[in-house]
């Protein structure tokens, strides 16, 4: 920028009138010259910096000093000490309560593709925070965003290239009360779990992989076919071990004579174990209301006194061994100040062992004892691969200011291996056996393997030409996006089937023994091909953005921005109908306009009012459109989707005051409403008796939401003369948002539904966010208490009668404390972390209008987690 002029940067930077000093003081005596020099500028106004002020939308940033105040391990958490959001089980962030459909993650500008083929969000678990710079997060949509948007955009930005070199080295262990040290569930596996690889001996054999289908097989082939199976079906009672986490992250910078080069490598490594024993029950409703339908809980075994014997198995055991490997390696070239390149590189891999044990009676086969256990592997990973770059270029000379142009190519691929998921189910005899024997029916035993491969190949770029018309300074934004994405998943499932007349006493041995080569043969235990022809689906999706924006300074207390982005998208989805096979294509092409203008002014020194509009969409997710069937894991059930599905459009409306009143130092308060056209609900649909969730359309629903947001610095040696307190600064920050939605939807679209007129499925009507603490800069010590409340919301619908299923409000309370020592010249920083100090439990619930009962649905402990970390600065 010219000296003599501020573009709408600079005028959004500084966003207050400065007041230039009325007068020079201090003449050292009478004698010195009037035009001696100046020894003292009084300023008698002040320029308050802060990034979500500076903004033209309404946003807020988190970044590495945040990471490091709260402690918080991944983006994830860190995200819940904002306003107006919550975070799901599946750590994906609900951003003003609207769930993951509504929102759009990016990393470095470019958006990211999910490993889960039931989530279209990218869990933000994945992300540890020692790889991101910082995040921000966009409420009110502006036209350089993609246009799926309704709750916020997250935009990820990883590390740069570092000012110096630095190399760090940090190590933490967890232990939780009900997790670390105490007995879980595990099985046979191979020492690359410990780092989160399944191992060649979980594939799918070769004799399988050949013929998936079992055609043409001869009897000896079909034997051998089923004795390369892996025998791995029982769980074992082992004691788990501590969470550890370990870092290791390092950079360099190199000056030549034009540029300066330079790199950042970091490595993150954490492994936790998690039980989470408790309870599931299953309803139904009679006309005395609603009736348990299955007890996975103690009381039903303690209801018989058949059951006595095994009393001690009933309820639901699950233990979860997680891996997260992330690396992240970033180098570029800094030619000018105003020009440079960057390439980053990052993996991000999560892989969950489980076992789960599910003992009691089940509503397929209600008063029957049965035991169901489940053991998976499943691996995530997410590659990024981004070569981008940010120039200042000069296009029209003169006394026109220079644009500044960034641009990005990417390549991301999303991948998830399920490679042996075994699946058995025993029934309790009680007249003769007195013991478990494998279920004869359908659902007796179950080996599965799937694979999901998402690949998106993006290109775009930004341009931003400051201007002046007449006085006003003006932005032009102007930008283009294409992104090319294709899905590939496939799930192939396989049984035993049991022989007439099979022997008793077998039934009642381990499934190693009964599937074991010794009875698995002609006229014995035969493999069968239990694949359903939709349990594979391949997708594409092609999205041409183009988008104009204008940033303008009205006065120098109002400035609007304004602009459009266009969006052309193909979809295609290609499954097959269930059972017949038939082929299901289903193509949707879409062409919007999306308008948004938001308005900024400062009717008073460091006040701003805002006010916004945009009109947004969402589209129905890849998966969403095919006939494809998976297994929700935390509930069990089977999920298909709805070929019918059309995109949601939506109209935001939001205001928002804000002061602030020193650096880092505001108080903001804002309301938003939002009419959504066509919403895609969370619906169920009947195959026989087996209820499959799905999605439909509703025909709209409604929005409204308040959000308050306070951030103080406390004075304390001043204001109490409190000197002890020697230089640590002390904080206060809250905030807290109120949200109340409904939707409607068309009995005749879904009549399986309970409840066609209710709130949106993953909304809390209320969040809040509590932090005080200080730091010592001086002293390099840290100490805060952390609270985050999420008020109860609609897990999942209610299906047939039964109510809506409730998550329970969650209170979680975390202390930290860091401090900092000078260990053989170099600085070692410890940090103790205390979480979930109020012991809250996860837990589900129906509640029964017509008595006013309230029944659990699922219900297990968390646990107090108490962990302390070292980290080594050479």
């Amino acid at each position: 920028m010219k000296p003599t002029k501020l573009s709408l940067k600079s005028m959004l930077l500084a966003s207050t009138v400065l007041v230039l000093p009325a007068q020079v003081f201090a003449q050292e005596d009478d004698a010195q010259e009037d035009d001696g020099p100046i020894e003292e500028i009084q300023v008698l106004g002040r320029f308050i910096p802060d990034e979500k002020r500076s903004t033209s939308e309404i946003s807020n940033v988190l970044d590495a000093t945040e990471f490091q105040r709260t402690g918080d391990g991944d983006v994830a958490v860190a995200l819940t000490r904002l306003p107006g959001i919550s975070l799901g089980n599946d750590g994906i962030p609900f951003v003003r309560g609207l769930n993951e459909r509504y929102s759009s993650t990016l990393l470095d500008g470019s958006q990211l593709p999910s490993p889960d083929p039931l989530r279209r969000a990218v869990p933000l678990d994945l992300f540890p925070t020692a790889i991101i710079e910082n995040v921000l997060v966009q409420k009110t949509f502006s036209p350089q965003y993609p246009g799926e948007f309704a709750g916020g955009v997250i935009d990820l930005r990883s590390k740069a290239v570092p000012d110096e070199p630095f190399f760090n080295v940090g190590i933490s262990g967890e232990y939780n009360t009900v997790s670390s040290l105490q007995n879980g569930l595990s099985y046979d596996g191979n020492f690359g779990e410990v780092f989160g690889f399944a191992g060649g001996f979980r594939q799918l054999p070769g004799i399988l992989e050949a013929n998936p289908l079992l055609e043409g097989l001869s009897p000896g082939q079909l034997e051998a076919a089923g004795e390369s199976l892996p025998l791995i079906y029982s769980a074992d009672l082992e004691p788990n071990g501590p969470n550890v986490g370990v870092n290791v992250s390092f950079g360099d910078r190199y000056e030549f004579d034009s540029f300066d080069a330079g790199f950042i490598f970091v490595v993150d490594y954490d492994a936790d174990f998690a039980n989470k024993d408790g309870v599931r029950n299953e309803f139904a409703v009679t006309d005395a209301g609603v009736v348990f339908n299955g007890q996975i809980n103690p009381d039903f075994c303690q209801s018989s006194s058949d059951f006595d014997s095994v009393a001690d198995t009933c309820g639901r055991r699950n233990t979860e061994f997680t891996v997260d490997l992330n690396a992240i390696l970033s180098g570029g070239i800094e030619f000018d100040p105003d020009n440079s390149i960057k390439a980053t590189s990052i993996i991000l891999r999560k892989s969950v062992k489980e076992v789960l044990i599910e003992t009691g009676s089940f509503s397929a086969d209600p008063g029957t004892l049965s035991s169901f256990t489940r053991l998976d592997f499943v691996e995530s990973q997410i590659w990024s691969n981004q070569l981008s770059g940010d120039h200042v270029v000069g296009f029209f000379g003169g006394d026109t200011e220079p644009a500044e142009i960034d641009w990005r190519l990417s390549y991301k691929r999303a991948d998830r291996d399920a490679p042996l998921r075994n699946e058995t189910t025993f029934d309790f005899d009680e007249n003769i056996a007195q013991a478990f024997e494998l279920s004869t029916g359908p659902d007796s035993n179950l080996t599965s393997f799937g694979e999901l491969d998402d690949e998106t190949y993006e290109v775009g770029f930004n341009i931003v030409q400051p201007i002046f018309i007449g006085e006003n300074a003006v932005d032009i934004k102007t930008g283009f996006t294409y992104v090319d994405r294709a899905r590939d998943s496939q799930f192939l499932r396989f049984q035993f089937d049991a022989p007439a007349g099979v022997n008793q006493e077998l039934l009642a041995r381990i499934p190693e023994i009964i599937f074991g080569p010794a009875n698995v043969g002609p006229g014995q235990f035969e493999l069968e091909e239990f694949t359903d022809p939709s349990d594979t689906f391949s997708a594409e999706f092609d999205n041409l953005q183009a988008y104009i924006q204008f940033d303008v300074e009205i006065s120098p207390t109002l400035r609007v921005a304004f602009g459009t982005r266009y969006e052309s998208s193909d979809q295609l989805t290609s499954s097959f109908t269930r059972i017949s096979g038939e082929p299901v294509v289903v193509e949707q092409n879409i062409n919007r306009f999306l308008p948004s203008a938001t308005a900024t002014w400062e009717f008073a020194e460091n006040y701003q009012l805002r006010l916004a509009y945009s009109r947004t969409l969402a589209r129905p997710d890849l998966r969403e459109l095919s006939t494809a069937n998976f297994i929700d894991t935390i509930t069990g059930l089977q999920t298909v989707g709805n070929q019918n599905l059309v995109p949601t459009s939506i109209d935001n409306f939001d205001a928002r005051i804000e002061y602030y009143f020193e650096s880092g130092e505001s108080a903001t308060l804002g309301v938003f409403y939002k009419d959504l056209t066509n919403p895609i609900e969370r619906s169920f649909t009947l195959i026989g008796n087996t209820p499959l969730r799905s999605f439909v359309n509703a025909d709209s629903a409604t929005v409204f939401g308040v959000e308050g947001e306070f951030e103080k610095d406390l004075f304390l040696q001043d204001w109490f003369g409190w000197n002890w307190l020697g230089a640590r600064d002390f904080f206060f920050k809250a905030n807290a948002t109120y949200i109340d939605s409904e939707i409607s939807i068309d009995p005749n679209n879904s009549d399986q539904l309970t409840n066609n007129i209710r709130r949106l499925q993953g909304q809390s009507d209320f969040l809040a966010n509590l932090q005080f603490g200080f730091e010592d800069f001086d002293r390099g010590e840290k100490a805060g208490l952390f609270f985050t409340f999420t008020g109860n919301r609609i897990f999942d619908v209610g299906l047939a009668g039964v109510p809506d299923v409730i998550e329970d409000d969650f209170y979680d309370l975390r202390f930290v404390y860091g401090r900092e020592f000078e260990v053989g010249g170099n600085i070692l920083e410890v940090t103790f972390t205390a979480s979930n100090l109020l012991n809250d439990d996860f837990l589900l619930t129906v509640e029964d209008t017509q008595s006013d009962a309230e029944f659990t649905a699922l219900q297990y402990d968390i646990g107090r987690s108490f962990s302390l970390g070292f980290k080594y600065s050479f």
